[in-house]
């Protein structure tokens, strides 16, 4: 029987089912309770690429306690009334769990290859930070107490898919600096229901995988364009918003025209009747004629922005067809030369044919 033995040895250690976790979740994570300053890095088992920190207080969760976990991948720290967030020293950490907390500063070191980061249920008014992951695929940001936003903030993100702003007190969401188009080439679903927004640019949004968008719950009027600049959407919530009746029926034109996903689901929305005070088109959306009208100043702006980024394309074709016509003149000008000298070779030969008696 003693042949067992190091095929056991082995299981344990392949599987981390021994002594090194002395307390395992069914769902595979590591738990780790009661961990209290100063921090001693022997709590935590080595190792370990699943670990659930709980029945903790931990008002700033930083370096010191990352370093410890410098094998972890998979990291749940929720309900540890967290305040403060420094991400330092997680160098293998591929996803975590910091919802339910009080963070209200989060801090992030550049070069992390964190793919997803739960913080919703927080207190965030800021998330600036958070622009240094440029490895993050999925991020959570809903319920927390964002006001503004800038929304180049996440550019950086080249791989993001899944960006959740929902249930914040959003006012107002700025594209970036000028008219610079925001370029988000990976983002498949952006969550922004239940904020405060009394208008939207999309007009420099450049997301052409974006499929899913949802702007119901706010208090929209209009949209500076007809979402022509996201050709992948599919789904969009645009209920319970006070839409201007001219605008809503051209938008419900385009979404129609475009085969958006509109069935009993509501991937659009219904506005219920009794909450309705004014109009509703089509028997499903709220709208007023009373609503506030497009501002021509913003719209124009808008408008301006895509413009000069047209103007752009159309100076970078211009340089492009410069350059080729300057090609071919090059070489209609060797071809020239190249035709002089056979001439001149077929005249020298026609000569010493002639001189042969």
């Amino acid at each position: 029987m003693w042949w067992k033995w190091p095929l056991l040895v082995f299981l344990c250690a392949s599987i981390a089912l021994c002594t090194d976790c002395p307390n395992r979740a069914s769902n595979g994570y590591c738990v780790v309770e009661n961990v209290t300053e100063p921090y001693n890095p022997a709590i935590f088992p080595p190792d370990e690429r699943l670990v659930w920190i709980r029945n903790s207080t931990i008002p700033v969760f930083n370096r010191s306690l990352f370093t410890p976990l410098a094998h972890v991948e998979n990291l749940m720290i929720h309900r540890l009334q967290i305040e403060q967030l420094e991400l330092a020293g997680c160098d293998k950490l591929d996803i975590l769990f910091a919802s339910y907390n009080a963070i209200d500063r989060v801090s992030a070191d550049e070069g992390l290859p964190l793919r997803q980061l739960h913080l919703y249920q927080n207190r965030l008014t800021d998330v600036s930070a958070l622009r240094a992951l440029t490895e993050i695929e999925q991020l959570y940001l809903h319920e927390n107490l964002l006001e503004s936003l800038r929304f180049d903030t996440f550019a950086p993100m080249r791989h993001l898919k899944i960006l959740t702003l929902q249930r914040n007190r959003l006012r107002t969401i700025a594209t970036g600096t000028g008219n610079k188009p925001l370029v988000m080439p990976r983002l498949e679903q952006l969550f922004l229901q239940f904020n405060q927004l009394p208008h939207l640019d999309t007009g420099l949004w450049r997301m052409e995988r974006l499929r899913v968008l949802d702007v119901s719950h706010n208090q929209l009027a209009y949209l500076l364009t007809f979402l022509e600049e996201l050709p992948a959407l599919r789904t969009l919530g645009l209920h319970h918003n006070p839409w201007h009746c001219g605008w809503l029926f051209g938008m419900l034109e385009r979404l129609g025209a475009r085969e958006l996903d509109t069935d009993a689901d509501g991937l659009i929305g219904i506005d219920e009747e009794a909450s309705c005070p004014g109009l509703r088109l089509e028997d499903r959306l709220c709208c007023s004629e009373n609503a506030t009208s497009p501002d021509p100043v913003l719209l124009l702006v808008s408008r301006t922005g895509i413009v000069d980024e047209l103007q752009q394309q159309v100076r970078g074709a211009k340089r492009r067809v410069e350059t080729l016509e300057e090609a071919q003149r090059k070489q209609s000008h060797q071809f020239g030369e190249l035709a002089g000298r056979l001439a001149a070779i077929e005249r020298l030969c026609t000569e010493r044919s002639n001189d042969t008696p």
